[in-house]
């Protein structure tokens, strides 16, 4: 009999979880099934992901822009400089973007629009910001397209841009962005990156007394100069 009644009592409890579920609209529902998978090495993943957007946004241009003070004056030298204030500027007006979206759209987070059934499993709250659109993954799209654009190469594209669909679904695994937060979120960062991208002689003119070497090297990452020549070896390998 006891055994009967554990049975019973799993069934109607799997029934009322699958009613819960299903009575979230579509898109929260995509939230709802990628916050209930049961992995504790998931969660933890997804975390590290959204903690790293940070360090890696300020400190790939940094590095980058650093690095090009300890390399031999030549195309190299300007290629680093100009792409770790390429990359800078753009990470810059992405989060500027952002937060004029957020302060004046205001959609609530899944997890407080749906609260007992969708979980907020970030650990400090992630409680900077409405949900639309998400920042994390403007960023992530951001740094991806800017790094691809300065190195397209693919050891450079491939992480890169793994790294930012694996922050999507992360933000969504933590319970703190829906589909079309993380999909307008990309469309921002890919589009800012792109915009920079195209206005990058204005910009490397205007930052023209803070990059190293002589005005009069060719740059490659210049408009109408080749993409040949070597890349900074310092600069690659922490663009992963």
């Amino acid at each position: 009999m006891s055994r009967l009644l554990i049975v019973i009592a799993l069934v109607c409890s799997t029934t009322l979880g699958a009613q819960e579920g299903e009575s979230i609209p579509f898109e929260g529902r995509i939230v709802y099934d990628l916050n209930h998978i049961d992995s504790p090495g998931l969660t933890s993943a997804s975390i590290a992901a959204s903690n790293a957007l940070l360090p890696l946004g300020i400190g790939i241009p940094a590095l980058l822009y650093g690095s090009s003070f300890l390399l031999e004056e030549g195309p190299s030298q300007r290629r680093a400089a100009e792409s770790g204030v390429q990359i800078g500027v753009t990470m810059g007006a992405t989060y500027a973007t952002i937060f004029v979206l957020k302060a004046a759209i205001g959609r609530d987070r899944p997890y407080q629009a749906f609260p007992g059934l969708i979980t907020n499993r970030h650990p400090d709250g992630d409680p900077l910001g409405s949900s639309f659109p998400s920042g994390h993954s403007a960023g992530a799209a951001a740094l991806a397209t800017s790094l691809s654009l300065c190195y397209p190469y693919w050891y450079v594209i491939a992480p890169s841009v793994g790294y930012a669909l694996w922050t999507g679904f992360a933000r969504m695994n933590l319970g703190v962005h829906y589909l079309t937060d993380v999909l307008a979120g990309y469309a921002v960062g890919a589009g800012v990156a792109y915009g920079v991208h195209l206005l990058r002689n204005e910009l490397f003119d205007a930052t023209e007394p803070f990059l190293p070497g002589q005005p009069g090297v060719p740059s490659i990452g210049r408009i109408g100069v080749g993409m040949n020549g070597s890349t900074p070896l310092v600069a690659v390998s922490f663009s992963f």
